[in-house]
């Protein structure tokens, strides 16, 4: 298994807002094309206005083939409407768990 580890830097004063538009309208899109969302939070200390969200995936090409299936959905371009201009940057990170971690 690997891990994807999206980090997404908003707007100061946005995470309300960019939540709500996500849990309305993107939540179900990326879940019904990623499978499986391990976390999604939200920073309190440290770098702050930011997302993370962690999506579980059996091999980097069933990531390949689901993120394609998401760019590839209508409903997602309107969700990157109105999600985007509330985003400064965004990073990815792909984790392998080791031997002993308790995700797999």
């Amino acid at each position: 298994m690997i891990v994807e580890q999206r980090i997404y830097s908003l707007k100061a004063g946005k995470v309300r807002e960019f939540l709500a538009v996500y849990e309305a309208e993107g939540l179900v899109v990326q879940a019904e094309a990623l499978g499986r969302l391990l976390g999604y939070f939200t920073t309190e200390t440290g770098e702050l206005n930011q997302v993370v969200q962690l999506w579980g995936f059996d091999s980097f090409e069933e990531r390949l083939r689901r993120r394609a299936a998401l760019s590839a959905q209508q409903a997602w371009h309107a969700f990157l409407q109105k999600a985007g201009p509330l985003v400064l940057a965004q990073k990815s990170e792909l984790l392998l768990p080791a031997p002993f971690s308790p995700i797999r």
